[in-house]
């Protein structure tokens, strides 16, 4: 299987006919679909339902060209890191839980693309399995996850400060007035909760208990669209700090006693970092010894 091959599948998926995508590749229709048709008959499955005026992936296919997309990412940035000049170019890829403490990282790299405009930034929003996903995928270059996180395939290295968690209720609703919230203040509250099974094993064992299943009547990833069920008046959003931005109809309320969590910024143990990717540690390496001084 080649690179060229997987170009051929990718185009013919995105044209939608193997006509449109031997134009677009400038060969021939018949050396195209002979170049699949060898690839099905190497793999030993089908890959497009050919009708006539159209093809449609198989499931193989759609597993393949989804696939092939990666690969051909991965080969595009490998050259691209093998044949650049002298100065730094490239792209740094970066998945980014919710948290204010993802505004070191993002300086770090504001810095790298300041000093380097030839460098390129991707960010990406998502939980921690979103990111873990897009790492072992090679989709992204970095992640940056909040604890708790199940960090012993990756490399890692902490960021300052801590996040702190609590609920986010309604400004009306009676308990909004106080200043911290129990875990006797939960019983028997509907509550919205981060879908990574960590988070709710750290709420129980603050809590003591185990807390009934009924009472988690809904799960978020991201924490934007838990902020409209809870000011809907679904229930109360356990989350962490800082990420209710001018919204008055919200409050968020921390635990007592204070549940903290740190961030780490982590990458794959043994994949080679880009020249870009190194960069940008030191920059961030830099940035912890100034904050620490």
């Amino acid at each position: 299987m080649e690179l060229r091959t997987l170009t051929y599948l990718v185009a013919i998926a995105d044209a939608g006919t193997i006509t449109a995508a031997a134009q677009q590749l400038h060969i021939t229709q018949p050396a195209l679909s002979r170049q699949i048709k060898d690839l099905e008959t190497e793999l030993n499955t089908q890959l497009f339902i050919r009708q006539s005026h159209a093809v449609t992936l198989t499931a193989d296919g759609t597993y393949l060209v989804n696939r092939a997309r990666q690969i051909l990412t991965l080969a595009n940035n490998a050259v691209s890191d093998l044949h650049r000049e002298q100065k730094l170019s490239g792209t740094l890829t970066i998945g980014l839980g919710e948290s204010r403490l993802n505004q070191f990282v993002l300086q770090a790299a504001q810095n790298l693309v300041q000093q380097y405009p030839d460098v390129k930034l991707q960010i990406y929003s998502g939980n921690a399995e979103d990111i873990f996903e897009r790492l072992d995928h090679g989709l992204s270059d970095f992640g940056v996850v909040i604890d708790p996180a199940d960090k012993y395939k990756y490399a890692f290295t902490s960021i300052p400060g801590n996040n702190q968690w609590g609920v986010t209720l309604p400004a009306t609703d009676p308990l909004a007035t106080q200043t911290q919230i129990t875990a006797a203040d939960l019983q028997g509250k509907p509550l919205i909760i981060s879908q990574r099974q960590p988070v709710r094993a750290m709420l129980e064992s603050w809590a003591g208990a185990s807390l009934p299943d009924k009472q988690f009547i809904a799960t978020y990833n991201l924490v934007y669209n838990a902020n409209l069920l809870v000011e809907s008046g679904l229930g109360w959003a356990v989350g962490i700090n800082h990420l209710i931005t001018d919204n008055h109809n919200l409050k968020f309320i921390p635990f007592t006693p204070a549940i903290t969590s740190s961030m780490s910024l982590i990458w794959l143990k043994h994949a080679p970092l880009s020249a870009v990717g190194q960069r940008f540690l030191e920059i961030l390496a830099d940035q912890k010894d100034e904050s620490l001084k």
